[in-house]
């Protein structure tokens, strides 16, 4: 364990005294509980490792249940360790200090596996316990309390922890999944964020050469394959206009791909074409969404390199329907680039140049992310593309502080203002460790989603304008050089300084001084005689 994330408290103080002493972690001393959940997972799906998060009982651990929720949500692998009352105390309902009698049933609603220690004896079992069941099978959450006289006593040397259980399909499901792709002439591959948890992009990119199959994603599948490489769709699964080009396929290949049906179920109606083979490490998943021809439980790397080795004699898919394809995949990217307008579009076009190729973009939920962060940013490698998989708003800059110290890259954040408010203050967390993010703030004052989605359904908009905020300026006190921009030469000029800093650095974004998106609604500005609450700060 690297790095862990906390907040010291009267109850947890043995542990954080505990991790200094020995000196093989660096703890990150973050100022919310729900943001440092958030930041674990960030730290886990970014860095592939487990994301801890510290915690007191009570209080404290109530303010990660958020973080656990949208954790659970994305599969991701976040251990919250939090304390307890002293045993002597813990279920008399005597008013003990933060006593959270209760702890344990809220915790098992967002984790899938919870322990809580009654003796020093079984505090390593416990421990043990939680690691290896968020390590076998599909990512989760896991959660372990430990009485706070426990964590003073002394303790036995540490067990090792179980090896993580390999999930390896069944051979003769292997064979019948090959055999029904030599049989199709017409395949689309789906891949999701079980593809990327696998480390199976190698695989993956394979077989679709193998195929010369086209590859479509899951936004959280996104970096499987390259979305510059000449097979890739991109994440467009739910788009309509898609499904409706790739109804001639006669088999789809689902790896890890839950078939979310997203906001409204509208999703639901979109059944992958022709037969589906659908391959997850979860065999609750297998066949939920949509009835499967063939159901393959394994993990997808261990399944698409058994699919590669069984291949025998498999055509190249069928040229003339991955030119419809093609043709529907570039007229959609065309189509979406237009509604940018050519503000958004070169302000895009700077942050893909900009970014490396392996530098990671956290999009919040926002409403820069769904008109061109989500689809039409293109994104190169696996673990580089994250975002709130449970539509949350506001998890987007602690998930990319945690992604940023796990893995030393260059992380590009897309917030909206009203999201930004929910965690501000960990922009102070990124400046006391260097953090390497620029945050992009693109300011519409107010929930610029909640508006657009209120304009279409009841003709007006109702508690969405939260008024401006001078961003640059907040970002400033807390150590964090900040930019108000209302251009596009303005905003190159900042990107490029943030780029070039080794620390973090906030761009607050004017949206109503750029040509306006399709899919956006700005509210109404005040006349010049009132006030917007907001200083000239450009720099």
């Amino acid at each position: 364990m690297r790095h862990a994330f906390g907040i010291v408290s009267i109850h947890n103080m043995p542990i954080f005294d505990a991790i200094n002493r020995l000196g093989k972690t660096r703890i990150i001393d973050v100022r919310h509980e729900q943001a440092g959940t958030h930041a674990a997972d960030g730290y886990a799906r970014a860095g592939g490792e487990i994301g801890v998060m510290l915690a007191s009982t009570g209080p404290g651990t109530t303010n990660t249940v958020t973080g656990l929720y949208e954790a659970q949500y994305a599969s991701s692998k976040v251990l919250l360790i939090t304390g307890q009352a002293e045993t002597a105390f813990y279920g008399k309902g005597l008013g003990y200090v933060h006593e959270a009698e209760n702890q344990l049933p809220m915790l098992r609603t967002v984790a899938r596996r919870v322990e809580s220690p009654r003796h020093i004896g079984q505090l390593d079992g416990a421990l043990n316990a939680v690691v290896a069941d968020m390590r076998t099978g599909r990512g989760a959450p896991g959660a372990v309390e430990v009485p706070i006289d426990l964590q003073y006593a002394a303790s036995p040397p540490p067990s090792p922890v179980p090896d993580s259980v390999e999930f390896a399909p069944k051979m003769a499901d292997i064979e019948a999944a090959a055999e029904r792709i030599a049989a199709s002439q017409r395949r689309l591959i789906i891949a999701g964020g079980g593809v990327i948890a696998a480390g199976a992009a190698a695989e993956l990119q394979a077989l679709a050469e193998r195929l010369d199959a086209p590859v479509v994603t899951t936004v959280d599948g996104r970096g499987a394959l390259p979305e510059d490489h000449p097979l890739c769709i991109g994440n467009y699964l739910q788009s309509a206009g898609l499904h409706a080009a790739v109804q001639g396929a006669d088999l789809s290949l689902a790896f890890g791909v839950r078939f979310a049906v997203g906001v409204d179920g509208q999703a639901a109606k979109l059944r992958p074409p022709g037969d589906l083979v659908q391959v997850d490490i979860d065999p609750n998943v297998v066949g939920r969404a949509h009835p499967v021809t063939l159901g393959v439980v394994g993990d997808a790397r261990a399944a698409l390199g058994g699919i590669l080795e069984a291949l025998d004699g498999a055509a190249p898919n069928d040229a003339q329907f991955n030119e419809s394809v093609w043709e529907a995949r570039d007229g959609l990217r065309k189509a979406m680039r237009a509604r940018l307008g050519p503000d958004y579009a070169a302000m895009m076009d700077l942050m893909r140049d900009r970014l490396p190729r392996d530098g990671l973009l956290v999009r919040d939920s926002t409403i820069a992310a769904y008109n061109f962060g989500n689809q039409l940013f293109p994104i190169h490698a696996p673990r580089t593309s994250l975002n709130p998989a449970s539509g949350a708003i506001g998890p987007g800059l602690p998930l990319a502080l945690g992604a940023a110290i796990a893995t030393g890259k260059k992380t590009l954040v897309m917030h909206g203002d009203g999201g930004f408010m929910f965690h501000a203050t960990e922009l102070a967390t990124a400046a006391q460790y260097g953090a390497p993010l620029v945050v992009c703030v693109f300011n519409d004052g107010g929930y610029g989603v909640l508006r657009w989605l209120q304009q279409r359904r009841f003709g007006r908009t109702n508690e969405t304008d939260l008024g401006m905020v001078d961003f640059a300026a907040m970002a400033q006190s807390m150590g964090v050089p900040g930019h108000s921009v209302g251009s596009v030469a303005q905003f190159q000029s900042a990107l490029d300084e943030g780029m070039a800093s080794e620390g973090p650095c906030l761009i607050d974004i004017d949206m109503a001084q750029f040509a306006p998106m399709e899919i956006s609604v700005m509210p109404k500005r005040k006349s010049a005689g009132q006030s917007d609450n907001r200083a000239d700060s450009s720099r």
